[in-house]
């Protein structure tokens, strides 16, 4: 049983003010499941039909580079605290053509979109949650995109560094490289020179 001091339930309170019976139903709803680092958790061409909370660990939204099944590109990177679904695949019930996979050992929190459909008639607080957390997520969206198409490769990794603090020395140069759109031996040039100022 999940407390009450969990923080996917103290991240959903900074929304709106729950009852403790509507916290004790949302738990009800919300499996545990762990994966190993390298597991692919929802491939392409498949229907994403849960949406997971990450509590420990990093999970990479992929995808291929066309016509190069072994190359892959990292779309997006959620660290512990992160809502992850291929949001047109969930939405729209249809294959998804990006990836989700564990870059770490990870442990997840789930819901089925069939639960959550439950849980918004059920708590009408969390269909609000459900409209702010996809606005934050635009948001966040877009801001990345202007920043990897204007900013230089040393303002991509300063926003990196920012935005994701705690992933600096957990993930990957590759896989940062990728996420940044920039090739890993330029990602080791930038560091290399900023380490000499």
């Amino acid at each position: 049983m999940l407390s009450l001091e969990h923080p996917l339930f103290l991240g959903l309170q900074q929304y709106t003010t729950f009852s403790e019976s509507d916290l004790h139903k949302l738990m009800q709803y919300f499996k545990p499941i762990s994966f190993e680092k390298d597991t692919i958790i929802l491939d392409i061409g498949e229907i994403n039909d849960k949406l997971f909370f990450v509590e420990e660990g990093v999970l990479q939204e992929f995808s291929y580079q066309e016509d190069e099944e072994e190359l892959i590109n990292t779309n997006w990177l959620m660290p512990e605290g992160s809502f992850v679904y291929s949001t047109i695949s969930f939405i729209n019930e249809v294959p998804t053509e990006m990836g989700i996979k564990a870059i770490e050992k990870v442990k997840l929190l789930y819901i089925t979109k069939v639960d959550l459909q439950t849980v918004y008639e059920e708590i009408p607080q969390m269909e609000r949650i459900g409209r702010l957390v996809t606005e934050q997520n635009l948001i966040t969206y877009e801001k990345f995109l202007l920043m990897i198409r204007y900013r230089t490769s040393e303002e991509r990794l300063n926003w990196f560094e920012e935005t994701f603090p705690t992933l600096v020395n957990r993930v990957p140069q590759k896989y940062i490289a990728s996420y940044l759109n920039i090739r890993p031996e330029t990602l080791s040039r930038v560091r290399a020179k900023r380490a000499e100022r």
